[in-house]
């Protein structure tokens, strides 16, 4: 998947309702154009259409993405299995004493995340929370998250668009643990998942008080 078609599955995977005018907008693109290209993608089964009504005129037609559109973009299951085998091999007789079940899965892909955030302990040492934040956003962005960071108030929120481990993820939340220990991990303070996908939001949010 590449050019305008990628362009309208990334859009649609930020903002889950977004109109044909809207889409045309944000892409620079004629109306008709972006309808071919809708046409093609809703063909695929990556794009589906809600009606919208409207007091005046015809309706309006909102589209967001389907499974097997988030399933299009960047993923990174090869890479999650092979972490996975190679830190299952480490695990010791001890380790699966003190963690069962969920507990064990969560452990194991702290450590994940902690062997992901050595990539750039170089970057973390001793700098301020800005610059952490930064290798952060850079960190993630290599991991295929596609992430957004805002600030308002003294509260930190750091949006993940993109979950490269989705349909894992959706299935068990433990998963979930090797993006948030990254998080903190990197900016050296307590993160809270505020949104999530397996709860039905459209994409993962952590916050954190940096006052």
């Amino acid at each position: 998947m590449e050019g305008s078609r990628l362009r309208i599955l990334q859009i649609l995977q930020k903002d889950r309702d977004s109109t044909v005018n809207g889409l045309a907008r944000d892409i620079g693109l004629a109306s008709a154009t972006v309808r071919r290209h809708l046409d093609i993608l809703q063909r695929d089964g990556l794009v589906a259409f809600t009606t919208v009504h409207k007091r005046t005129g015809r309706p309006e037609y909102s589209f967001h993405l389907t499974e097997e559109g988030q399933e299009a973009l960047p993923k990174g299951y090869k890479r999650l299995l092979g972490l996975l085998i190679g830190e299952l091999a480490l695990l010791t007789p001890e380790d699966t004493k003190a963690h069962v079940g969920d507990q064990l899965l969560e452990f194991v892909f702290k450590r994940l995340s902690e062997q992901t955030c050595r990539e750039i302990a170089v970057e973390m040492d001793g700098e301020n929370l800005e610059h952490r934040l930064q290798a952060l956003l850079r960190l993630l962005h290599k991991e295929n998250f596609s992430p957004e960071a805002e600030v308002v108030d003294a509260t930190l929120s750091i949006r993940l668009h993109n979950c490269p481990f989705r349909s894992v993820a959706l299935q068990d939340s433990s998963v979930c643990s090797f993006d948030s220990n990254l998080i903190s991990t990197v900016l050296g303070v307590d993160v809270e998942r505020s949104e999530c996908i397996q709860s039905g939001h459209n994409s993962c949010m952590y916050t954190a008080n940096i006052a």
